[in-house]
């Protein structure tokens, strides 16, 4: 479940997404390339960023006190939020990723890209997690 659900175009992206796959929109594969490694620039920079925000859950230094312990809760839990928000943009750039491929008819990478973006979707989530 979602801390927080950002609205980073969605539906918009999952109708593209329909539009390519159904033929309705063709782009040149050089053009279709150059998009898709965009968007993995801006992935790994959001990942980049996540990762620097899941080191502020781990805070220390609020000291002992019950007024510290609610300032660590506090930025903890707004830590998390930002870490869901970055999962959802990943996830959107993933999806946009796998739209202009299929725009390109490149499908078969498209759905290697669809598969990957389940994959860091599940992960994510906690799906995949063993434990009970």
């Amino acid at each position: 479940m979602a801390l927080t659900q950002l609205d980073y175009g969605e539906a918009e992206i999952a109708a593209f997404n329909e539009a390519a796959r159904a033929g309705l929109i063709h782009y040149e594969e050089a053009a279709v390339r150059e998009a898709v490694g965009l968007y993995d620039a801006a992935i790994q920079s959001l990942l980049k960023v996540q990762e620097r925000i899941r080191a502020a859950t781990q805070a220390t230094g609020f000291g002992g006190f019950q007024s510290g312990k609610e300032l660590n809760d506090g930025f903890s839990r707004k830590a998390e939020e930002g870490i869901e928000v970055i999962n959802q943009l990943v996830q959107g750039a993933m999806r946009l990723q796998e739209a202009y491929l299929r725009a390109g008819n490149l499908i078969t990478e498209a759905d290697q890209t669809n598969a990957a973006a389940i994959r860091f979707a599940t992960q994510n989530a906690g799906l995949d997690d063993p434990r009970p």
